[in-house]
């Protein structure tokens, strides 16, 4: 039923195993967006004297959504998860959170020169298409085939 939640939701979000004061909701959010615990851990309590038992509902609501972090995820090709995201061998395994959220694709100028090229390749294909079709060995062909028993 919860089969998501042990696959990190597909976005490579646990709760901690190393950074872990409480529960480890607020290492792993750190982990997966690549930030510090310590700063997540003043958000969130920023978060609760703002909102009050809202943000305790939450915490706890993420106690029991995240699983914590399987030990066959921290590792990656032999080297060790070490808690830092000073390389990005481990973030390329799986997009995280933030990748998600903040990716918004190629740029329009990018966009523009793939939709360029492609339309290159159709107008070459439909005068090459306009070529064959116009030639003399078409027509020639293509009476053969009617004079044909």
């Amino acid at each position: 039923m919860f089969t998501a939640k042990y696959r990190g939701y597909d976005i490579d979000l646990y709760r901690s195993t190393d950074k872990r004061w409480i529960a480890g909701v607020c290492g792993g959010i750190a982990e997966n967006m690549q930030w510090s615990a310590t700063g997540v851990r003043i958000c969130t309590i920023l978060l609760f004297m703002f909102t009050g038992a809202f943000a305790v509902l939450v915490y706890i609501a993420a106690v029991f959504l995240l699983s914590s972090r399987p030990y066959e995820s921290k590792t990656q090709k032999g080297n060790t998860y070490e808690g830092s995201f000073t390389s990005h061998a481990y973030s390329e395994k799986k997009p995280n959170l933030k990748q998600k959220m903040f990716d918004y694709g190629a740029s329009a100028s990018n966009r523009i020169e793939e939709i360029r090229a492609r339309m290159t390749k159709v107008d070459k294909r439909i005068r090459a298409m306009e070529e064959h079709v116009t030639s003399r060995k078409f027509h020639f062909d293509r009476e053969m085939r009617r004079n044909s028993p």
